[in-house]
């Protein structure tokens, strides 16, 4: 592993970085979790279990955020879910991160290596944002005609056969819905929506025999998923080997060290005993209220209108997946093909692009890593336009592009001062005025700042 601290590498055996003496061990310790979550992801993903696989590379990023493998993992299994905007954003995180010899660069190249597939999966996203909002507006037949083209663009897109499923137990097609579920479990084995409507729908189903009868009390009969991912039981061995170590030191102590305390001991034990037999008989009391209570959910049958109304996706999340897969692609294109006119575009695309209200929680990384890679490059052409309209004394031409430039970086004295002067220079000395203060402020020392002082005084 790398130090943290000054980016040295570290030999395997040793504790301490050997050229700036920072202690590695709890860095080791968090780089070892992350590498043992990954891998407990990619047994789940193996076997599709694609939710627990989700679950676990999260929390690997959790402990090293550049573990590029769990990451790249991470963007295969959100494009087997039909999930393409997370899968490209963990992609090009990724490829931030390591830059040579990253698997990332494929995947990428392989998605983006066929246009008219990347163009399905864009109108994908957008026909299901569609069919979604018809739902809401119970315009269930026009939401269906839109998620069975979404299905057509995007066979594994998880969340639409979920929700054409769901339309379809509504409209009581319910062997149709069957059909799309176990379509969805075999993408997603442990899905818990999944496995949700396919509970309520065998519920439904053994509810509706031929005249109305019930048929079968055991929804289960009818439909079972097969899983390979089970709920940890209580541990009972634990506590009986606990309860073995005891017996075994007290047989020690009684024969060996201290032979005068036998009956003592014999009654501790028997009050550990005791007290064990107790929180045994809790936790199997704990377990059959649990039961209890989970047969008598399963009883009651949800509401299909509450489970549909439950389903929302924020109005602007959703307005905002255009524009960020937008970013995104003309930015795999800026990086084939650098251009200053490529990289104005999109700066100008991704400065007008706020994620702070998006769903997706790398969206806003996704957004700084664009904007720290072409703020730069486009500034500088800018600036050059800028100045040259302002040479030629366009002022009004010319304060456009040079406000611009303050929105993508203040700390750069020339921008500030000469967006002062266009405002000046125009007739505008109170817009000119905050412009001035700020130079004068934050570059105390220099030309700009004593012109800006000066300039400042004749205005007040």
């Amino acid at each position: 592993m790398n130090c943290p601290n000054c980016g040295k590498p570290v030999a395997d055996r040793r504790n301490r970085c050997e050229l700036c003496g920072q202690d590695v061990t709890v860095y080791r310790k968090v780089y070892r979790l992350s590498n043992l979550y990954y891998n407990k992801g990619l047994e789940k993903a193996k076997v599709r279990d694609l939710s627990g696989a989700v679950l676990l590379l999260k929390r690997s990023l959790e402990m090293n955020k550049r573990n590029t493998h769990a990451r790249n993992l991470l963007g295969l299994v959100y494009y087997e879910m039909g999930e393409t905007v997370a899968a490209l954003s963990e992609w090009v995180i990724s490829k931030n991160f390591q830059e040579e010899e990253n698997d990332a660069e494929y995947y990428m190249n392989l998605v983006q290596s066929n246009p008219n597939r990347l163009d399905q999966l864009n109108q994908a996203i957008k026909k299901y944002n569609y069919a979604l909002s018809s739902a809401l507006q119970e315009s269930e037949d026009l939401a269906i005609i839109q998620l069975k083209k979404v299905i057509s663009l995007n066979p594994k897109f998880l969340r639409a056969l979920q929700l054409l499923a769901l339309l379809y137990m509504k409209t009581g097609e319910y062997e149709k819905a069957r059909k799309l579920l176990v379509r969805a479990s075999k993408i997603d084995v442990s899905n818990t929506v999944t496995l949700r409507y396919l509970r309520e729908l065998n519920s439904l189903a053994s509810g509706e025999g031929q005249n109305g009868k019930k048929e079968s009390a055991d929804p289960a009969a009818q439909f079972e998923v097969q899983t390979s991912y089970r709920e940890d039981k209580p541990n009972v061995m634990a506590y009986v080997n606990l309860v073995l170590g005891i017996l075994i030191g007290i047989v020690f102590v009684y024969f060996v060290i201290v032979p005068g305390i036998r009956t003592g001991l014999n009654e501790e034990f028997v009050a550990k005993q005791r007290d064990y037999s107790s929180q045994i008989a809790g936790l199997n009391a704990s377990i059959d209220s649990l039961e209890s209570e989970n047969k008598l959910l399963e009883s009651k049958a949800t509401e299909l209108q509450k489970e549909l109304d439950s389903i929302v996706i924020p109005e602007y999340d959703r307005n905002m997946y255009d524009s960020l897969l937008t970013a995104v692609e003309e930015y795999l294109n800026y990086t084939k093909e650098a251009t200053p006119e490529g990289a104005i575009a999109i700066a100008a695309l991704i400065s007008e692009l706020d994620t702070s209200g998006m769903e997706n929680e790398n969206a806003e990384d996704i957004s700084t890593l664009i904007k720290d890679a072409i703020y730069p490059t486009a500034a500088e052409e800018l600036y050059k336009q800028a100045k040259a309209l302002y040479d030629e004394k366009k002022y009004d031409e010319a304060l456009p592009l040079f406000q611009t430039l303050v929105t993508y970086d203040m700390s750069v004295g020339n921008y500030v001062y000469y967006t002062a002067r266009c405002y000046h220079r125009s007739g505008d000395g109170a817009g000119a005025v905050p412009y001035y203060d700020y130079v004068v402020e934050h570059f105390p020392g220099t030309v700009i700042a004593r012109d800006a002082d000066e300039l400042r005084k004749g205005l007040q």
